[in-house]
This record gives C-alpha cells, sequence and structure tokens, in this order.
C-alpha cells in the first residue's frame, strides 16, 4: 500500500506551497511595469490574481488541519530555494525571467501538487485533493501560456544557447535546493527584499509614444461622441489600464507584510485592470484605431509607485485618479448611449462595474489601516492634493465630464 500523507506532513507540503504561490504573485507585480512585451504585462495581471486565489486557497485549508499558528501559513522550502528565486528576481533580461518562472519554478510547482494528489488519504483529505486539482490544473495553464511567450520570444531574438544555458543552471540549483517541497532540506530562514530605483516611467513598446515631461500635455476638447475623440479617449485609457496592472503588481511586491485580504484585493484590481487593456484595445482597433496613434502620458506614475507608503498610493490612483475616470465612463455611457454606439456602451459599463470596486478598495483599506491613528490619515488623505497642486495629470477629461454634468441637470 502506498503511502499517505498525515494530517502534519500535509501541514508542511501546504505552508510550503502558499510561500510559493505568494512568492510568484510578488514576482510578477515587481516585474509587470519593466516588461515591455503587452501580452506579458496583461498576462501577469491575470496570473496575480490566480496565484492569490491560490495562496488564499492554501491558506484557508490550513488551519482546518489543526494548522492554527501563523508558522504554517507559509514555510519556506530551504534558503537554497530562496536563493534560487532571488536569481530568478535579480535577473533584468525579459527572456531569461520568463524561462526562471514559466519552465523551471511553476513547472516544478506543478509536479508537485501532482505527486502530492497521489499521496492523499482519501476520503478523508477529499477538502486538500480538491483544491490541488484546481490549483494544479491553473498552474499547468500558466506553464503552458510562458511556455508560448518564451518560445516567441527566444525565436525573436535568436538566444536559444543563452537560454537553455539558463534553465540548465536554474534546473540545478532547483535540484540542489530540495525544490518546493525542500526534499532533505530543513525548512529555511534566508530571505530577499525586492529592491527598484527610483521609477519615472513604465516599460513600452516602441509603438507607443509616451510624453516624457508635463510640459508636452495640452488640455483637448475631446468628447467620447463624436470619433476622434472617442479614438483618441480609448487610446489614453488604454495606457492607463496597463498603468494600473503594473502599479497594483508594485504594491503587491512592495509591501509584503500588508494584510492578506489587501493583497487579494490588490491582486483582483491587477486582473481587472489587465481585461479592460484587452477590451479597449479590442474596441479601439474595432474603430479603426491602434496603439501609438496618438501621444500618451503617465502622469501620476512617477507621484505613485516610488511613495514609501501604499495608502498614499492608493488615496492618489484609486481614490483620486479612479474616482475621476468613474465619472468619465459614466459620461462615455451617455453619450454612446445618445449616438447608438451600443458595442462601446455595453463595454463601457463592465468598465465601470470594475472601477467602482476599486475606488471602494482605496476607501476600504485607507479607513481600516489608519482608524487608530490619524497622523497617518490625515498625511495619506492630504498626497493627492500636494500632487494635484502643481498638475492634473487627468486634466484633459474635465471640460468634457462638466459639459456632460450639465446636459444631465438640463
Amino acid at each position: 500500500m502506498a503511502h499517505t500523507f498525515s494530517v502534519r506532513e500535509n501541514l508542511d507540503q501546504l505552508g510550503k506551497y502558499r510561500y510559493v504561490e505568494t512568492e510568484c504573485m510578488e514576482l510578477m507585480g515587481g516585474w509587470a511595469y519593466t516588461m515591455i512585451d503587452p501580452d506579458i504585462k496583461i498576462g501577469f495581471g491575470r496570473q496575480m490574481f490566480q496565484d492569490s486565489v491560490h495562496a488564499d486557497l492554501l491558506g484557508r485549508r490550513i488551519p482546518e488541519l489543526k494548522g492554527r499558528s501563523g508558522r504554517h501559513q507559509s514555510i519556506t522550502p530551504s534558503d537554497d530555494f530562496v536563493r534560487l528565486l532571488e536569481k530568478i528576481w535579480n535577473n533584468s533580461d525579459e527572456l531569461l525571467r520568463m524561462v526562471g518562472l514559466y519552465r523551471i519554478i511553476k513547472p516544478s510547482l506543478v509536479e508537485s501538487y501532482r505527486h502530492h494528489l497521489e499521496h492523499l488519504e482519501l476520503p478523508a483529505d477529499e477538502p486538500t485533493a480538491y483544491i490541488l486539482r484546481h490549483i494544479a490544473d491553473e498552474e499547468q495553464d500558466h506553464v503552458e501560456w510562458g511556455e508560448n511567450i518564451v518560445v516567441r520570444l527566444t525565436a525573436a531574438s535568436k538566444r536559444e544557447d543563452e537560454a537553455d544555458a539558463w534553465q540548465e543552471d536554474l534546473a540545478r540549483r532547483l535540484q540542489q535546493s530540495g525544490g518546493v517541497w525542500g526534499e532533505g532540506k530543513t525548512p529555511g530562514t534566508y530571505s530577499f527584499k525586492k529592491i527598484y530605483s527610483y521609477s519615472k516611467l513604465p516599460a513600452r513598446d516602441s509603438r507607443w509614444n509616451l510624453m516624457k515631461s508635463p510640459s508636452e500635455f495640452t488640455e483637448k476638447n475631446w468628447s467620447f461622441d463624436t470619433q476622434e475623440g472617442k479614438l483618441h479617449l480609448l487610446h489614453d485609457l488604454l495606457n492607463s489600464e496597463f498603468i494600473t496592472v503594473e502599479r497594483m503588481g508594485r504594491i503587491l511586491s512592495d509591501f509584503p507584510d500588508i494584510p492578506w485580504q489587501m493583497k487579494m484585493d490588490m491582486a483582483r484590481q491587477a486582473w481587472d485592470e489587465a481585461r479592460h487593456a484587452e477590451i479597449v484595445q479590442r474596441r479601439l482597433e474595432e474603430l479603426g484605431g491602434h496603439v501609438g496613434m496618438f501621444p500618451t502620458s503617465c502622469f501620476g506614475w512617477e507621484q505613485d509607485v516610488n511613495r514609501p507608503d501604499p495608502l498614499e498610493r492608493l488615496a492618489l490612483s484609486n481614490m483620486t485618479f479612479e474616482s475621476e475616470s468613474c465619472k468619465h465612463l459614466r459620461d462615455w455611457i451617455a453619450k454612446a448611449n445618445k449616438t447608438g454606439d451600443a458595442r462601446s456602451q455595453q463595454l463601457v459599463e463592465f468598465l465601470l462595474a470594475d472601477e467602482v470596486n476599486h475606488v471602494l478598495y482605496g476607501v476600504h483599506w485607507i479607513d481600516e489601516l489608519t482608524k487608530n491613528d490619524p497622523e497617518r490619515r490625515a498625511r495619506v488623505l492630504s498626497y493627492p492634493d500636494q500632487v494635484l497642486a502643481e498638475q492634473h495629470p487627468v486634466g484633459v477629461y474635465f471640460k468634457e465630464t462638466i459639459n456632460a454634468g450639465n446636459e444631465q441637470r438640463g
């Protein structure tokens, strides 16, 4: 009879899986703004959320197995495994990062899940089986998606030998580390900090024409009831959706000690914005537009991702920019309805439904984390005014929104 895992053995492994899932989420979060390929940004947005759900499912199962101590929630497989993650994290090359995550780390997770499923005590441990089957299948989808990206990047750069050598080195290190299970190793104590240099702009591919200075910005009276206005507004929104995937990822990676539910909310917003980018680009192209047809700005990026307090970031971007965005989207819906653009109206209604929740994320977490700290609350809530006193990065929409409000009142 094959060996089956005891409650204690389950606890040890589930804590290790949860650690690795969380690290994968943070790696993608920290990398997203530096990756040039837009498909990678969108994929990262989706997978950050899915990995957060994986970690959450594991975290809920752990106390059901009597693992109520916090130490069971995240167990480092081994110090060498963490050093392997650190080595992958520190590589700045887009292709080699993808090789590390999608040919080494995530495949080893899938293998561990499949092996674990073969050794469960059933039906006693069916709840664990239910969770692991779902996670393993979704991680396999990630691996296949990542492999397609790696093949494309490798073919375009003709760097097969370099990618193969990197993969072989990482595979050797993975084996020496004991893998996700940390076989033959004691749980690790080593950790590394994900450090960033000051960021002025997120990475974009060559199609984009990003404004480098606020002086390049000129206010236009674009309106969603004209073809030109619609193209301008959708094009700007597309860049904004990518920005929000990237800034949510930075919160996840920059602040590993924020409350778990806050991480879930930030990861969910990253997924929402990744979907929005797909939706907006599709509609832009349906209307005859294309990426890069207009200059666009990343105003607010520098003031957001370099702040040391995540709540200041939420006050600026979620409670201010996203709130302003909700006004714009309501105006677009009204104008699409008025002009008979049912396709745009339906898509923008979906965007608005998500954006309202994003504003509420900011409101909730600022309220929750400053309720006993009035000094921090005052500092956080005053931060957007400090930024907007100098310039308003969404000023281009002010006249449109005001006019829409007057029309509705009339």
